[in-house]
């Protein structure tokens, strides 16, 4: 294959992607619609029947609700993930500490509603996109937060340099997982709590995205019952 004909089906695999994107856009769009009257039906439902004492009445109703809640998130977990997938990012030099600050103002009421504590190194300076490294700390704080036994959350963002790049760390006391999951849990959709856990699976794999756009790797080390470890590198400046 010469030069030319790479380009045309690079040309083609961007056209195709992009009308995969609109295709979903498009379907979340009008999947939105009839769940938004579910919804509301419901909540008329419930305010008919909210003082009966017809058990099998509240418990479909409770049902409904709680359907409608993961169908509504899930729809917009999808529509970041493919947005995410698509947006062009723009990079510059931005510093990380910055980054963080932004995001923990973003997720204050997550971590003062789990009491958590967040700490940090000092953190560098990169070439990178902010608002895409914003979502990158934002889910790994928020799983922190999620997935946290019975006390408080204590999270730390660390920092160190190894050679021409930087390794990130958002490290938790929280419930941990098996190692043998360590690879799994990057990949859309894989859930390892199950559905007591709000979320669709997709955060994580999102992250992995972004950080391959930046030209770093993402991981993680953890422990069942003392908590996690996700690490990403990133390209130093000098």
């Amino acid at each position: 294959m010469n030069s030319q004909q790479a380009v045309a089906v690079e040309q083609e695999l961007d056209r195709i992607r992009e009308e995969f994107r609109e295709f979903v856009f498009h379907a979340v769009h009008d999947l939105r619609a009839p769940l938004r009257a579910v919804s509301t039906s419901s909540e008329i439902l419930g305010g008919i029947y909210g003082d009966s004492t017809d058990e099998r009445a509240i418990r479909c109703l409770r049902y409904i609700r709680e359907g409608t809640n993961r169908m509504a998130s899930l729809l917009q977990d999808i529509a970041a993930y493919c947005e995410g997938e698509g947006r062009q990012l723009h990079l510059a030099e931005m510093s990380l500490n910055a980054v963080l600050a932004q995001v923990q103002r973003q997720v204050s009421d997550e971590l003062q509603k789990n009491a958590a504590v967040l700490t940090q190194d000092p953190l560098p300076t990169v070439k990178g996109d902010f608002v895409a490294m914003a979502v990158v700390f934002r889910h790994l704080i928020e799983n922190a937060c999620k997935f946290r036994r019975t006390e408080a959350p204590c999270i730390h963002v660390g920092s160190t340099r190894n050679g021409s790049e930087w390794i990130l760390s958002v490290r938790d006391n929280g419930m941990g997982f098996k190692s043998e999951y360590a690879d799994v849990v990057f990949q859309p959709f894989k859930r390892l709590h199950g559905k007591e856990y709000p979320g669709s699976g997709l955060g994580l794999a999102l992250t992995k995205r972004i950080l391959d756009q930046h030209g770093g790797r993402i991981w993680v080390e953890s422990t069942p019952g003392q908590g996690s470890t996700f690490s990403f590198s990133l390209p130093a400046l000098h």
